[in-house]
């Protein structure tokens, strides 16, 4: 109960705890660990009673048709609820309650025990009878009890209690209309006869009353006076301030005949979800109101909606938008080594900086003096746990990965105070930019690796060299037999293996460098070179080999799959460098693929990146996770249910510029920088929430197009794709980002817009935890997404470079010994190759050693190596090499 923040509260009298069994198959009885799946306390039935139990087919179903041995069962449980009660109870009492005030709604009270004639305690066992439902609901006995109420109240008679059987019957509510901390009115609202809901279009009856209203004096002095004050902070929101217009929903709880003074009303329901103001009514569309405008408000209504408006006027505070954007910063990591740092500058006008958005791409090593507060923090103080964060403790950190950081100070911070923030983590095949050369593409679809430039291929060899380093390091087992692993047993799917060095006569141990060649796409995939390898895999493999290991270049064939992970199991370590989604494409099943890479980590073999590792720092939800790092900003949310996003978002939006990122896509696909049409932000989070019909300026990454939606279309479509309440959208995508729930990957990331995103972000290119090289991606004019394709220009630099120089030091000593640990990953070694993507939220004319650099993704999912870029096949490069 305390860690539930219920410690003031008795364990509930009837609960069940579910568990889940967590431990590995074979492990002894009593070690097994077991863990919570749920807690449930809300109104758990007794199975033993639900022959008592209405259906179609058991419509007369009651308390006599319990079978014998079940009664006696659940009356056990029934006394032993009234030996605890009677434990928990301290209050005198005597005679049972008098509810005669209350309507009667049971026939009658069969199996019922006689309520003792002097009792010790008085207790109460409160029902509702749904009057419009079957049965009176779909947990009733036909005498209008819930079927299990009679053991519940016998346990308690049978230990010397009264315990009556009582049904709540709803008698109307009174809404309290709120401006801020000020009653503006109130109104009464009464069920038709017959129905227990008082919403709009129920007959139900509305009486208007102003604020001064005697009759109701003593709960509005105990709200105002008592209660208001304390509503945020019960509620969490002790930094918030009240909503700005806002409801209240009172439900009487005494019975009938308590003086006024006396009564108790207790809270139904809070609203500030765009309140309607019903003086305004009379102007509102309906069927037989189709042409209803504001001129039809009567004069006395409008004077008062004027009133509240006014008010609202004096209560609320706008607030300036932000200032222009600044991009954000990638930097590449091998495992927990900063490599290169990438300044990723929207285009003009753009607001997104992934590839083929005309972004400006601007490289730094990472040693950049610029960004020194940011690698430093990052390396030092928060890559240690960026791995535990992610729930990947027990994971390496990645060994080829990217983190992107976004700047969410506010200009005019000194650079060495600037807070950047995690905008995504990425070890999902990310690529070396150094390689792309090698990359088909449809103007090079002949792209090879000799291919890369000279200058390129150095570095892009550099950074593999550090890999082999990084992974002989995480490698913890003995010698291995002599010679390469034997792959005959699969089949070979590259025409050749150039420009891969010999594989050692003895390595001191075998690794592997998985892939996959999609059969159905030009080049085997949109990361190939002409002979089948993906573009930049020679450098990962000739790293492995110059650290003494063998590497050997295989591809995942899904009809082989068991015969590919037979052979898997005589490596050492496997790197995987499959796209995402490109087994999916080739015919194979992804999840079944990365069971039999856990299947590898069982055995004690390493992956890089693990599955998991790949899926908790690719996840859109590690920026969550970071948050409280150097390099996160803790406004940062997630969202996992549309129930949660349409309530988060709403009230995020209001308050300030937002991105909001899907969990699945890529290349900025579903990734929305989003501003309100009429900027009329509030001055504090929380002051208001956004109206269904307020009008969003959207930007989407992959291609820095705009869209203007309603906040109700764009809900709609994140939750449910395309429909007839989603309006008409010309993104490529099809939204339905929350599908199949947490489980399945469907989540948003609500995340502070950083306004200097335009001015490019970089990304630090990482060989474990060495920085072999920082790009500068600026977005092209007018874009604000640096991704490749859209025109970004990308400058690159050394791990060195002067102007990142604070960035790279606080990434690489402060915050790189915490990122795995903050993500889960605090037992994985950091990848072998990977990015992180960095942001600069300070404002401009900050020094450069007081620049605030956030992450805006990391990257260990097959990132690639750009100086193998040359032998990439595209349409024009088709048989590069």
């Amino acid at each position: 109960m305390p860690s539930l923040g219920l410690s003031e509260e008795p364990i509930p009298l009837w609960w069940t705890t579910d568990f889940i069994l967590a431990s590995p198959e074979g492990t002894p009885a009593d070690q097994e660990k077991w863990i919570v799946g749920e807690f449930n306390c809300s109104c758990v039935g007794i199975s033993k009673c639900l022959a008592a139990y209405c259906k179609d087919d058991t419509p007369q179903a009651s308390f006599k048709d319990i079978a014998a041995d079940d009664l006696k069962e659940a009356q056990t449980y029934g006394d032993m609820m009234g030996s605890k009660a009677l434990g928990i109870l301290d209050a005198a009492a005597c005679q049972p309650v008098d509810v005669s005030s209350l309507t009667r709604v049971a026939k009658d009270f069969a199996g019922l025990r006689p309520q003792p004639s002097s009792v010790c305690y008085k207790t109460a066992l409160a029902q509702i009878y749904v009057r419009s439902a079957p049965y009176g609901g779909s947990d009733k006995s036909s005498n209008g009890h819930r079927y299990d109420s009679i053991p519940f109240a016998n346990g308690m008679i049978n230990a010397g209690m009264s315990c009556q059987l009582i049904h709540y019957t709803h008698e109307g509510e009174l809404r309290y209309n709120m401006v801020v901390d000020t009653l503006v009115g109130i109104i009464h609202k009464k069920p038709k006869e017959g129905g227990i809901s008082a919403v709009g279009g129920t007959g139900s009856i509305y009486t208007y009353y102003g604020p001064e209203e005697t009759k109701f004096k003593a709960l509005t002095e105990n709200f105002l006076k008592r209660d208001l004050p304390h509503v945020m902070p019960s509620l969490g929101l002790a930094e918030e301030p009240i909503p700005l217009w806002w409801t209240t929903d009172f439900i009487l709880a005494s019975p009938a005949g308590t003086p006024a003074d006396q009564e108790k009303w207790i809270v139904g329901e809070f609203n500030c979800s765009c309140v309607g103001i019903s003086k305004c009514l009379a102007a509102y569309c309906k069927d037989d109101t189709p042409n209803a405008t504001y001129y039809d408000i009567e004069a006395s209504d409008l004077k008062d909606a004027d009133a509240y408006g006014d008010l609202m006027g004096v209560k609320a505070k706008a607030i300036l938008e932000q200032a222009q954007n600044p991009g954000e910063l990638r930097y590449n990591m091998v495992v927990d080594t900063l490599v290169g740092i990438i300044h990723k500058k929207p285009k003009e006008g753009g607001i997104s900086a992934v590839g083929g958005t005309g972004s400006i791409y601007t490289y730094y090593g990472p040693e950049e003096t610029k960004f020194k507060a940011l690698t430093e923090n990052f390396l030092k103080r928060d890559l240690p746990h960026v791995m535990p964060s992610l729930g990947l403790a027990e994971e390496p950190i990645p060994l080829w990965w990217t983190t992107d950081f976004i700047l969410a100070s506010p200009e005019g911070t000194p650079a060495d105070q600037e807070k950047w923030i995690v905008g995504e983590f990425n070890c999902s095949c990310v690529g070396i930019s150094k390689c792309l050369a090698a990359y088909c593409k449809d103007d090079t679809p002949k792209a090879s690796y000799n291919d890369i430039e000279p200058e390129d291929l150095k570095a892009a060899q550099a950074y593999g060299d550090l890999m082999g380093v990084k992974a002989l390091g995480i490698l913890q087992k003995s010698g291995t037999a002599d010679g390469p692993v034997s792959v005959a047993a699969i089949s070979q799917v590259a025409k050749d293996n150039l420009g891969l060095m010999s594989q050692p006569a003895s390595p001191k141990f075998k690794c592997a460098l998985a892939q996959i060649y999609v059969r159905n796409q030009p080049y085997g995939g949109s990361d190939k070179s002409s002979n089948g390898h993906r573009y930049d895999s020679i450098p990962f493999a000739n790293g492995m080999i110059n650290a003494g290991m063998s590497c050997q270049l295989i591809h995942y064939v899904h009809e082989e799959h068991a015969k590919f992970f037979d052979v898997c199991k005589n490596f050492a370590a496997i790197i995987v460098r499959c796209n995402p989604g490109q087994i999916k494409a080739d015919g194979g099943d992804q999840a079944k693929f990365d069971d039999g890479m856990r299947a590898m980590r069982k055995l004690g073999i390493q992956v890089w990146p693990s599955p998991d590792v790949m899926e908790f720092m690719g996840a859109k939800d590690a920026l969550c996770k970071v948050a409280h790092l150097n390099i996160g900003l803790e406004d940062t949310l997630a969202y996992y249910s549309p129930e949660e996003f349409a309530a988060g978002f709403k009230k995020t939006m209001a308050f300030q510029p937002r991105v909001i990122k899907q969990n699945r896509g890529s290349s900025g696909e579903g990734i929305w920088i989003i501003k309100l049409k009429k900027g009329d932000y509030c001055k504090s989070y929380g002051d208001r929430s956004c109206a269904d019909d307020e009008v969003l300026d959207m930007m989407e990454a992959n291609d820095n197009h705009s869209e203007e939606h309603t906040v109700a279309e764009f809900i709609e479509f994140c939750a449910s794709g395309r429909t007839s309440k989603s309006g008409t959208w010309t993104s490529k995508g099809v939204g339905k980002y929350l599908e199949g729930g947490k489980a399945a990957g469907g989540q948003l990331v609500d995340q502070r817009f950083c306004p200097r995103i335009v001015e490019g972000e970089l990304r630090y290119n990482m060989v474990v935890d060495t920085l072999v090289g920082i790009i500068h991606k600026k977005p092209k004019e007018g874009g604000i997404s640096a991704v490749g394709g859209t025109g970004s220009i990308y400058t690159y630099y050394g791990p060195e470079e002067t102007k990142f120089k604070a960035l790279t030091e606080n990434f690489l000593k402060r915050d790189l010994p915490h990122v795995m640990p903050s993500l889960g990953l605090a037992e994985e070694p950091i990848p072998l190759w990977w990015t992180t993507d960095f942001i600069l939220a300070s404002p401009e004319g900050t020094p450069a050693d007081q620049e605030k650099w956030i992450v805006g993704e990391f990257n260990c999912s097959c990132v690639g190596i750009s100086k193998c870029l040359a032998a990439y096949c595209k349409d024009d490069t088709p048989t590069e090499t």
